[in-house]
This record gives structure tokens, C-alpha cells and sequence, in this order.
């Protein structure tokens, strides 16, 4: 009788900000491997940038369980095929690069108050608390176009949606609901400078409705209430002093350096699960239909094969390939470039006002928190000079 072996638990260690060199080394010995997920079910681990685009780009793996959309179900971005499709080419008229572009300004203006605030507030301050928690949530009601007098309300909303510590996430949610249909109807009558106005600009067009362009708001909501990806690039300048002092010496490598952030940086070692929905064979393994698999987008970011010398974080490198660090594939985060221009404008601004800007406590002492796709650094304080 064959015996079976034991599956590992993963995460194989807790994650505090670097991916272990035992999952790096198995980019290239075991990309795609079997392991037990925290909720004590199997999956399939895929590791190597390869076989990670596969699981992110071919439609046999599905985002959804079987039975999960009904006919009744209002298309949103988590489906797959037709469905998700009309939702995405919608959804994607307000991130054009003109588009995001013209956002630049009203970003920046929302970075210094915050930075402002920072400055005027007593030291250490939170990095965490004081701007990279807040920025999405103020830029996100500035893009909505949400109103003065409602946006204390909105951001009370946006804060328990994606609360891990509250537990109000279902009313947080109600709410938000039940606000965006009333502006889905007020933007109709009364067209603004908005992501709502320019989604109703394409509704009739692709058929979508009222109900499926508030599912599309929560989407975004959910998706982009976080951007991790600037306290951990400031952990990697932090621990990289030689390539923080460059940025500062040359502001111009700004957007190489951005890039650099989000291929090196992890602020997880988890990602979405998908489900297998034919038999198949991935990195000449034989996946059978109805299995899970995760694949793990920041591991890919370092197969030396894409990115020579990965484990390196260089703000001069010139990749031939994208990182995958907003995914890949027809799921690629439809708000990529507004979460990049979040984290760039973050990060300049610092380095630019922040004159000596450095950790007031060991980077190893940085508390964590473990959210599976949306982790990240819980607190950060930061110290500067005050010869701005």
C-alpha cells in the first residue's frame, strides 16, 4: 500500500516583511508543489513566474467555485469570461492614462495635507497611521466624487469595510450600498468630474445596470482601500541606505524606482485561491479538476530567470518583463495605475519634505498584520530632521 505524504502546512513560517529563502529556493527545485492552506484544506502551491501567469491568465482556473454565479447574480469583477469582461471595459474607461494622469494633481494635494499633518503632529509619527492607511481612503472619495459635507461618513464606511479588528465589515458594507445607489442616481441627473459619471457614460453600452455599477464601486472600494506597497518600500529603502540616498540625490529615477519597490516588496505570502476546472498538467504536474491552487505573484517577482540577480533590490534595473505585482492576465487590477501614482507620489513626497526620514525602531520589530492578500506593516514610526 502506497504511502501518502504528509502535507506541509503553509505559510511555512509566519511573514514579517521578507519572503523565507526556503519559499525562494523552491522557484527553481519545487515551483508547483502541494501544501495544506491555513483553513486545513489542500491546494496547489505555484511559485515560478512561468506557471504564475498561467494560473493568473488561463480561464481554467477559475476565480469562483462552481454553482457561485447564478442567473439572478449581478456581474462584478470577480467573475470570470463574458460577465467579468463587460464589467471590466466599463470599469476601465476611468483609468486611462490620460485619465489617471489628470488625477496627479488631486492625489499630490491629498498627499501633502496628510504629510502636512505628519509634520505638525508630535514624533515618532505612524507612517501607517498617518499616511498609508488614510491616502486611499481620501483619494478614493476624491475620485468618487464624493461631497464634503458626506466624506467623515464615507470614510467611516470605507474603514470597517475592510476591518480586521471591528468586525462591522456587514454594516460598513449595507451602508456604502445604499449611499452608492443614491449617487449612481445623482451623478445621472447631474454629471460630474467623477468614476461614477464616466462608468454611467459607458452603462447602455455594455448593458450593465444600476445595481451591477454599485457591485462595481464596492469592487474598486474593496480592492484598493490598502496600498501596502508604500510602508514596504520604505522598509526597503530603509534597509538599503545606498539606493534611499540615490533617490533623494536624483528624484528623476522616481518611476524605475517605484517598479523596483513593487517587484522586490511582499507584504503577504498568500494571494487569492482559484479552483481547477478541467484536468490539466502545470509544470508537468497533473492537477485534476475541482482542486484549488494559489499562485503567488511576489514569489514570481523573484525567478531569477525573469529578473536577473532577484534577490537584489536595484532602482537602476531594466527588466524585459513586467512584475506581477498587480497581477496578470485578464484580472490585472483594473486600478493599477492609480495605486502606483499613490505609492509614487508617497514615496517622493517623503524622501522630498522628510529631510534624514528613518525608522525610530528596529525594521525587525515592524508588527505585521497577516490579511491573505492584503497584509502589511500594522505600525511604522518614523523620525526626520527639521532643516526642511
Amino acid at each position: 500500500m502506497a504511502v501518502v505524504p504528509e502535507l506541509r502546512r503553509y505559510p511555512f513560517t509566519p511573514f514579517t516583511g521578507d519572503l523565507p529563502g526556503e519559499l525562494l529556493d523552491m522557484i527553481e527545485t519545487d515551483p508547483v508543489s502541494r501544501v495544506l492552506l491555513p483553513d486545513g484544506e489542500p491546494a496547489w502551491l505555484v511559485l515560478d513566474y512561468a506557471n504564475c501567469c498561467a494560473v493568473l491568465a488561463d480561464p481554467r482556473f477559475a476565480r469562483l467555485p462552481p454553482g457561485a454565479v447564478t442567473p439572478d447574480r449581478p456581474r462584478d469583477l470577480n467573475m470570470d469570461g463574458p460577465a467579468h469582461a463587460a464589467v471590466r471595459r466599463v470599469g476601465g474607461r476611468a483609468f486611462t492614462g490620460r485619465r489617471v494622469e489628470s488625477y496627479r494633481p488631486r492625489i499630490q494635494a491629498v498627499v501633502d495635507e496628510l504629510v502636512d499633518a505628519m509634520v505638525a503632529g508630535p514624533r515618532p509619527a505612524d507612517l501607517v497611521a498617518a499616511l498609508v492607511a488614510p491616502l486611499p481612503v481620501r483619494v478614493t472619495c476624491e475620485l468618487l466624487g464624493v461631497p464634503a459635507p458626506d466624506r467623515e461618513q464615507f470614510e467611516g464606511w470605507l474603514a470597517g469595510l475592510n476591518s480586521v479588528l471591528t468586525y462591522n465589515s456587514a454594516e460598513a458594507a449595507k451602508g456604502l450600498w445604499v449611499y452608492l445607489s443614491g449617487q449612481v442616481a445623482a451623478k445621472r441627473a447631474a454629471p460630474g468630474d467623477d468614476l461614477l459619471s464616466v462608468w454611467l457614460e459607458g452603462q447602455e453600452e455594455h448593458g450593465l445596470t444600476d445595481q451591477e455599477l454599485v457591485v462595481l464601486a464596492m469592487g474598486l472600494l474593496r480592492g484598493g482601500l490598502e496600498v501596502n506597497s508604500t510602508a514596504a518600500g520604505v522598509r526597503a529603502l530603509f534597509l538599503h541606505p545606498e539606493q534611499m540616498a540615490e533617490l533623494v540625490r536624483d528624484p528623476g529615477k522616481a518611476p524605475a524606482a517605484i517598479d523596483e519597490i513593487l517587484r522586490y516588496t511582499a507584504v503577504s505570502s498568500m494571494f487569492r485561491v482559484q479552483v481547477v476546472t478541467e484536468d490539466l498538467v502545470l509544470g508537468g504536474v497533473e492537477l485534476r479538476a475541482g482542486e484549488r491552487v494559489m499562485a503567488i505573484p511576489w514569489v514570481a517577482n523573484r525567478d531569477p530567470r525573469i529578473f536577473p540577480n532577484p534577490n537584489e533590490f536595484d532602482i537602476d534595473r531594466t527588466p524585459t518583463s513586467p512584475h506581477l505585482a498587480f497581477g496578470y492576465g485578464p484580472h490585472f487590477c483594473l486600478g493599477t495605475a492609480v495605486a502606483r501614482l499613490q505609492v509614487e507620489l508617497s514615496i517622493t513626497t517623503l524622501l522630498r519634505r522628510l529631510p534624514g526620514l528613518a525608522p525610530a525602531v528596529p525594521i525587525d520589530e515592524l508588527p505585521w498584520r497577516h490579511d491573505r492578500i492584503n497584509g502589511g506593516i500594522e505600525s511604522f514610526p518614523v523620525v526626520w530632521r527639521d532643516d526642511q
